[in-house]
């Protein structure tokens, strides 16, 4: 088994009166996704809300090896990706 730590930002866009996803990045440290959702919730607009993440998984299988940890959040997040 092969850990590895994650560092993603995902954004999200209105799709109606839905909330649907927009782009998701992936980042080499929490701290450049961190800085890029600070940066991308200053600005929202056609993106109404963004989250960053830091999640464990096996990098062999995809299986999730602990709970993601979320970093910052911004705007208008589902209640299952923002940790309430």
């Amino acid at each position: 088994m092969s850990a590895s730590k994650l560092f993603i930002v995902q954004q999200f866009v209105k799709q109606g009166r839905r909330l649907g996803n927009g782009q998701t990045m992936q980042f080499k440290t929490a701290e450049e996704a961190r800085q890029r959702a600070d940066r991308d919730g200053t600005r929202l607009g056609h993106v109404v809300g963004v989250v960053a993440v830091e999640q464990t998984v096996d990098v062999e299988t995809g299986e999730v090896l602990e709970e993601r940890v979320v970093l910052t959040r911004h705007g208008e997040v589902p209640a299952e990706v923002a940790g309430e």
